[in-house]
């Protein structure tokens, strides 16, 4: 999915097509239209890194080596959010975990972990396939959060509401996940 691609439909969600309409056809847009799609692409980075974190969580697994056997996490391809198991050669190590690195005696590891993605930029691609968090309820949590900050608390609580049963329904598919309330800040 490309995010593009959500954010025109977002964008469609909170009665923008004027918007939507110039970022498919290509056309430049006014000072006023790119704030909105700045914003918006704001609000697509939030949803994508709550989803991750919360709720369909992001894996990878990665081979690192240390001859410290410390393990600073600017060496990992995405930015851990929790290590899932740390092995050599096939077989579970000990580890420790601190906020800049994870340590071990070995020095060839292999490390299993869940992660958030990168900020994306109006031409990425998402993080997400699509088998759960597809491009209706990204766009949908992205449109509660662009109305919530502009003001318009109706429809922000419209599109949480339908975010939110979108994410209900897809965690059907996860067994034993806990949802946990969202946080507004």
């Amino acid at each position: 999915m490309k995010v593009k691609e959500i954010i025109i439909t977002a964008l469609n969600y909170v009665d923008r097509g004027d918007i939507s309409a110039a970022l498919s056809d290509g056309a430049a847009l006014s000072d006023e239209q790119d704030s909105a799609v700045k914003t918006m692409l704001f609000c697509y980075n939030a949803v994508e890194n709550e989803l991750a974190r919360y709720y369909f969580p992001l894996e990878h697994t990665q081979n690192l080596v240390s001859p410290t056997g410390a393990y600073s996490y600017t060496g990992f391809m995405y930015s851990p959010v929790k290590i899932l198991g740390v092995t050599d050669n096939g077989k579970a190590v000990d580890y420790t975990v601190n906020p800049k690195e994870l340590r071990t005696e070995s020095k060839k590891i292999t490390v299993r972990y869940s992660y958030v993605p990168q900020k994306k930029t109006i031409d990425g691609d998402s993080a997400f396939s699509g088998m759960l968090a597809d491009e209706a309820v990204i766009a949908a949590g992205a449109a509660s959060e662009y109305c919530l900050l502009n003001g318009e608390i109706s429809l922000a609580e419209l599109w949480e509401s339908r975010y939110r049963g979108a994410i209900d329904r897809a965690s059907k598919n996860f067994t034993g996940l806990n949802i946990p309330p969202r946080r507004w800040v």
